[in-house]
């Protein structure tokens, strides 16, 4: 990086000063409809009234050693969204960090709501990302898509990642509500973590479960933030339904964070 440029081995330059943000994905991809800026909107809400800060204090308490050595550490967000997330682990460690997901509004909305120096938003694919080999120290995939290949590429040797997982229990009671009897209100991980175990070395998971309630006026958020609520029939009805009684709504956050090395 230069003043606001990105510069790649070719000599081309990338502008940030304008967006905050560069476009390095030329190809097309079709971003499912839920993921709109309703739904950033809805987790930056959900973000700031401190919903996942159990999350991000835990993973800022595995990455905090290897980013407080003497070299600074290169941090990778891999599949970032729209940065909520992102943004409070770079707050809480100051580690220089780069974020990286397929949807250009939720870059956009990242670079629009959190600007700072030293973190750096990208629009790209994980399946072919535009780094050079053993870049970073430290990739986090937070309940996101992965390509551990690409993973094991641009993480330098001794490099980490750490992959976090929701866990059962993880807004149980959102799922009871919106699915009453249905199967779907249950939640199993086991193919996320037998996928990610026949891929790369798992060294350590860490158990990470809280339970936060969310205010009355901030219930529509919660409601808005996830994909579990896309798809539901007669979606605003039960919104409402959720809403009418305008008191508070507890919940369970419940996650696995899986530490692995190549």
């Amino acid at each position: 990086m230069h003043d606001f440029s990105l510069k790649c081995g070719n000599s081309h330059n990338y502008n940030l000063a304008k967006k905050g943000y560069v476009n390095l994905f030329n190809g097309y991809t079709k971003i499912g409809r839920t993921y709109d800026k309703n739904l950033f909107s809805a987790r930056k809400i959900i973000s700031d009234a401190g919903l996942y800060s159990g999350l991000v204090d835990k993973i800022c308490e595995i990455a905090g050693a290897r980013i407080a050595r003497p070299h600074p550490a290169a941090v990778l967000d891999a599949g970032c969204g729209c940065g909520n997330l992102t943004h409070a682990i770079y707050k809480n460690t100051g580690a220089a960090m780069f974020a990286v997901d397929l949807s250009k509004d939720g870059i956009e909305f990242a670079a629009a709501n959190f600007c700072e120096y030293n973190l750096i938003w990208l629009v790209a694919n994980l399946n072919n990302m535009p780094f050079n080999d053993n870049k970073f120290d430290i990739i986090l995939n937070i309940m996101s898509p992965a390509n551990y290949q690409e993973f094991k590429r641009v993480l330098k040797p001794g490099g980490i990642l750490l992959k976090v997982i929701p866990d059962a229990d993880y807004l149980k009671e959102l799922r009871r509500f919106i699915y009453q009897e249905n199967d779907r209100q249950e939640y199993s991980n086991k193919d996320v973590i037998n996928n990610l175990a026949e891929n790369i070395n798992i060294k350590d998971i860490t158990d990470v479960r809280y339970t936060r309630s969310v205010t009355a006026e901030n219930i529509r958020a919660l409601f808005d933030m996830t994909p579990l609520t896309a798809d539901i029939n007669e979606r605003e009805q039960v919104k409402n339904k959720l809403t009418a009684e305008n008191k508070d709504f507890e919940v369970t956050l419940a996650f696995k964070i899986a530490l692995c090395v190549i």
